[in-house]
């Protein structure tokens, strides 16, 4: 991914959850900490740590994520080609209607909002994040377009190898 597109809308929510008392401040905080991790390319080696994803997915919208805020709400991304968009931050109900609404998007129309550039970090392999991203995606997507290479296994077990080595040590 090249590019995070975060919607007008959702900067508008988060300036209004900031002045609607403590849980919504604490609300803003977590989608803020979620954008910003996004942005700067840290999302996918710390996943639970930024914000998690909603117990079953999303399956509506191929390439959509749920992040569950806490208190109700929910923050919805979508991944169009190499650029992520960030198009609502709502409760529940809203969300759940504006995936309704939107459940045959193939193409979509960020509008007004904020562009970053997604900061390139040098990738350290985690395994628990390759592990944990692995097991998160096959849960989602049913059909499976890719298939794990040998080179990725050998990547995952010699970093539970190695992990078991250093516990007994």
């Amino acid at each position: 991914m090249d590019l995070l597109h975060v919607s007008a809308k959702v900067e508008d929510r988060i300036e209004q959850l900031k002045k609607s008392g403590k849980s919504g401040k604490s609300l803003a905080q977590r989608a803020q900490s979620i954008i910003e991790s996004l942005a700067s390319g840290t999302a996918g080696s710390t996943g639970g740590a930024v914000g998690s994803f909603t117990k079953y997915g999303e399956k509506r919208i191929k390439n959509c994520r749920k992040f569950d805020l806490g208190c109700g709400y929910r923050l919805i991304t979508l991944q169009r080609g190499q650029t992520l968009f960030i198009p609502i931050l709502g409760t529940h109900d809203e969300c759940q209607r504006w995936l309704d609404d939107h459940s045959r998007l193939k193409a979509y129309d960020a509008g007004k909002g904020t562009v970053f550039q997604l900061a390139r970090v040098q990738q350290q392999t985690n395994i628990s994040a390759v592990i944990s991203s692995a097991a998160r995606d096959a849960s989602e997507d049913e059909e499976c377009d890719e298939k794990i290479t040998d080179r990725q296994l050998r990547v995952v077990f010699r970093g539970l190898v190695q992990a078991a080595e250093n516990r007994s040590s």
